[in-house]
């Protein structure tokens, strides 16, 4: 069944709004995306507001996709997130519909489905909320890390850097981190600690720098460091029955750290690993 004609005329004198909307995007992007709105089965269920019914153009065109546009505008002025959202809309679309999900409260929620972006409400009210949605929390990404948690990761690049050169100066030997063993305990660290595992964890290295950098001071020790560490590699592990926090170990070469959980961090600083040696 058509549109009423006043429904069409919105749709029409709005028409600007959706292709500024598709501009912007765009311009952020370096891609064309398009806006798929089924306006007659929007129509059809939405019986209750006379903003839908009677000025879809101004609503959907005008103040949805132009929320949309500086949502994904502000979300892409992060490089990482920027190259996510292309490669996760692979069919370079934004479906907007009513969501008919009875578990899901929110007015507005953004999902990837298939390659599309989709975003579904629940009325037509606090539509500033599409603006502000974080798109980086629901991008889909492969790997073990989440994206918030590879932007963590990127953003702590140069604190882990810096630790590994201390470690570098006090042992005369390039260390580096063992990432596989990083990727190995994410999914088991709480989810609260996840987004900012690279913060954490480049922390816990400039700790394991001190201790390191103050042990090996005395040459004796250094020596018997040096000859349990030849791949001067840092290893993390997570262990629920730890006795204490925060353990060291040698082991097959490496130097390896195991926790118990994310707290008492500090402890890594001042642990007498000179009894293993």
């Amino acid at each position: 069944m058509p549109l009423p004609l006043v429904a069409r005329k919105s749709l029409r004198d709005n028409q600007e709004h959706l292709d500024a909307a598709v501009e912007k995007i765009k311009a952020a992007l370096g891609v064309e995306w398009t806006f798929e709105i089924d306006f007659e089965t929007i129509m059809a269920k939405v019986t209750d507001s006379d903003y839908v019914k009677n000025s879809p153009g101004e609503c959907f065109y005008k103040e949805v996709a132009g929320y949309v546009a500086e949502c994904i505008d502000r979300a892409a002025k992060n490089e990482m997130v920027k190259e996510a959202l292309i490669e996760a809309n692979t069919n370079s679309k934004i479906i907007v519909a009513l969501n008919e999900d009875k578990k899901n409260s929110s007015y507005w929620t953004y999902k990837f489905n298939n390659g599309t972006l989709e975003l579904l409400f629940k009325s037509i009210c606090n539509t500033s909320d599409i603006c502000y949605f974080k798109l980086e929390n629901i991008i889909p990404t492969p790997g073990v890390y989440s994206l918030p948690a590879r932007m963590n990761l990127k953003a702590a690049e140069e604190k882990f850097n810096e630790a590994f050169e201390k470690i570098k100066v006090a042992t005369g030997a390039d260390w580096s981190l063992d990432e596989a063993s990083l990727e190995a305990l994410y999914p088991s660290i709480d989810k609260s600690y996840q987004e900012s595992i690279g913060d954490i964890f480049s922390e816990i290295v400039e700790y394991a720098a001190q201790n390191i950098t103050k042990r090996l001071g005395d040459e004796m020790v250094k020596e018997a460091f040096l000859e349990l560490t030849p791949n001067s590699k840092l290893v993390f592990k997570c262990n629920p029955k730890l006795g204490s926090y925060w353990e060291y170990a040698f082991q097959d070469g490496n130097l390896v750290i195991s926790f118990r959980s994310i707290c008492n961090t500090s402890d890594v600083a001042y642990y007498d690993f000179e009894k293993l040696l």
